[in-house]
């Protein structure tokens, strides 16, 4: 197909766009409500300002507040350190989400939360399909290495003493019956 037909495509498929979209808006008052939201869809996706976190809580007063609007008690309720500019958004523990109880009834289990549950304010470092840094490890970091610069050590053992012996089919000298001719390929 040449770049011609496709230019006169797209420019066929935008007067066609345009001449559907002028018979919507022109003919009834009704179709300019149902063609605003391909022109107004941003008006779906708006910032709630009541996610906002607010200032630093500086009273007692102000802790327990901030504390009662994420849902916690003031005791287990620390926000991060002024200086951070996160406000009074409280400093939850770095628990990612395969670290997490697999067997608990979640409100919503594919995410391992339930409702009203403050998320972590670096939430998207411990998502289900990121690398969780609380998991406790089956075997430390220095047995790993040990077995992986072992096993790679080993071979590398194995390919430089070996180098020097032949390894295939042990295969006998040719035999040859005597001088001369020994063949023929015509009956000459």
């Amino acid at each position: 197909m040449s770049s011609k037909c496709i230019v006169y495509g797209c420019m066929f498929l935008n007067v066609k766009m345009s001449s559907l979209l002028k018979r919507a808006l022109f003919n009834n008052s009704q179709s300019i409500r149902k063609t605003a939201a391909l022109f107004c869809n941003a008006t779906r996706n708006h910032w709630n300002y009541q996610y906002q976190p607010g200032p630093y809580p500086k009273t007692p007063e102000e802790r327990a507040a901030a504390a009662k609007k994420y849902g916690m008690t003031v005791e287990e309720y620390t926000p991060y350190p002024e200086d951070m500019g996160y406000g009074d958004y409280p400093k939850l523990p770095d628990i990612g989400e395969d670290s997490k109880d697999p067997h608990y009834p979640y409100d919503n289990p594919e995410l391992k939360r339930n409702f009203n549950e403050p998320l972590h304010a670096t939430a998207e470092i411990f998502g289900g399909d990121r690398c969780d840094i609380s998991i406790r490890r089956r075997f430390s970091l220095l047995h790993q290495w040990t077995w992986f610069l072992g096993t790679l050590g080993g071979f590398a053992l194995l390919m430089v003493f070996l180098e020097d012996y032949k390894i295939g089919r042990p295969v006998t000298a040719k035999q040859i019956p005597g001088q001369g001719v020994h063949y023929l390929f015509s009956p000459n």
